[in-house]
């Protein structure tokens, strides 16, 4: 049995998923915002020619999924592979560009 979370609980305004909302369609996605009386969420989707869609869904409380479907005959090893780069983009934290520049700079002192 799991133990309920005590971190809080993210709340993003109409103005902040439209925000979102811009960026992906921006980059080509076709995007969908429904303003339910549940809260609001937004969909966006990339379809390629000729394959299934892939599907980006995130809500006003920070929830969001990826979702997309594998040809068939591709083999396990692939498929695991891929779901082990997706987990690690979202839980990995991002470097930050000026520590990066410090230890181009002085790789001695970082490797202290």
């Amino acid at each position: 049995m799991t133990e309920p979370s005590t971190a809080a609980t993210a709340h993003y305004d109409a103005e902040h998923i439209r925000a979102i909302q811009a960026g992906l369609a921006a980059c080509g996605l076709t995007t969908h915002l429904t303003d339910a009386r549940a809260g609001l969420d937004l969909t966006a989707t990339l379809s390629p020619s000729r394959m299934r869609k892939a599907e980006f869904w995130v809500d006003d409380e920070g929830y969001a999924e990826l979702r997309y479907w594998y040809p068939p005959g591709t083999p396990p090893a692939e498929i695991t592979a891929t779901a082990l780069r997706a987990l690690q983009a979202v839980t990995t934290t991002p470097p930050d560009p000026a520590r990066a520049s410090h230890q181009a700079r002085h790789p001695a002192v970082v490797a202290q």
